[in-house]
């Protein structure tokens, strides 16, 4: 029997996930190495027009668990816990060779989990799929981003979890839909009782529309010298300022003002790093900038691997400097 390469893709509020996309490049990156086909799982209490949009656009075969709550019937059942249950039978009836799934809090919550349940190998923060002489080798970062590790599985079933901002969504369409198929899930959900969900109310319409981009990073080491971001940015015309999570778990900045993975993903003309290391969950919602600048006093730093200029030096000392010397230029 064929293996096959499984994709489980999340929904919220009715809408499948954008990184659902990323997932399917990854999923056909590994199918130029496998021939295996690809099959699709995801979750829902019914059959959405979003998941018959997602068989239509990309030709590929849905599996829709249907979670049932044995105590309260109207219960809603977060994607993980769906995931996490997910029947050993009805995976190995699929035969996975490998399967993909977002590189977030929902992955990283399901996908040890299910794991252990099919005693399978759990690769994360998978950013690069290549064939090699022992077998199909996947490329993740360690050590805060500065050495990249190949690893090789030799398990019959491998779980990844796909970083996004790595795999290009593909547009191309077959011309062929997808089948849909449906199968309940019961579950109890006795031990937990969900709230609700909370949305990030942020505007972030101004950081959508910013031709420059200049970050903070942890490297800034003091709020005080977020000042010296802001005088950065400030010369720069539809300009505007953000920050690594760090920034924002310290309150320096708002939520609404992180870049990355659980936060905004920016694509202006020119993107300032400061004082940014360069963590894969950073990277990811900034990599696709058309301009990169880092300033940063490691010249190590997983930041400069995607810069186009890379300055190493203290922030403090360079950005007065240069904001001198432009000034300077502009009284000539």
């Amino acid at each position: 029997m064929d293996q096959h390469i499984i994709i489980i893709a999340e929904q919220f509020e009715g809408e499948i996930s954008p990184v659902t996309d990323e997932l399917i490049a990854s999923a056909r990156a590994l199918q130029q190495f496998t021939n295996s086909d690809i099959k699709i799982i995801t979750t829902g209490f019914k059959l959405s027009d979003a998941v018959r949009r997602l068989s239509e656009q990309s030709g590929i075969d849905i599996l829709l668990i249907n979670p049932v709550s044995r105590t309260t019937p109207e219960e809603i059942i977060p994607d993980e816990i769906v995931f996490k249950n997910i029947p050993a039978s009805l995976l190995n009836d699929l035969n996975p060779a490998y399967i993909c799934m977002a590189h977030n809090s929902k992955g990283l919550d399901a996908a040890p989990g299910l794991a252990v349940k099919i005693n399978a190998a759990c690769i994360t923060g998978v950013e690069k799929i290549t064939r090699q002489d022992d077998g199909i080798c996947f490329t993740r970062s360690i050590f805060s981003d500065k050495i990249s590790v190949h690893i090789t599985p030799c398990a019959k079933t491998t779980i990844l979890t796909i970083q996004p901002g790595f795999f290009k969504p593909d547009s191309t369409f077959n011309g062929n839909t997808g089948k849909i198929s449906i199968v309940d899930l019961p579950l109890s959900v006795a031990d937990y009782h969900l709230i609700g969900f909370k949305n990030n109310a942020a505007d972030t319409s101004a950081l959508n529309e910013a031709d420059v981009i200049v970050s903070a990073g942890n490297g800034i080491r003091e709020k005080e010298n977020l000042d010296l971001i802001s005088q950065l940015a400030e010369l720069f015309p539809k300009s505007a300022v953000t920050g690594s999570r760090p920034i924002c778990d310290k309150k320096w900045l708002k939520y609404g003002q992180q870049v990355g993975v659980t936060g905004v993903t920016v694509k202006p003309k020119l993107y300032i790093a400061c004082g940014i290391s360069g963590s894969s969950q950073h990277i990811s919602g900034m990599r696709d900038s058309k301009f990169i600048v880092s300033i940063n006093t490691d010249p190590h730093a997983a930041i400069f691997n995607i810069s186009d200029v890379c300055i190493i030096e203290d922030l403090t000392t360079f950005i007065p400097q240069f904001i001198a010397t432009y000034h300077e230029s502009q009284s000539i």
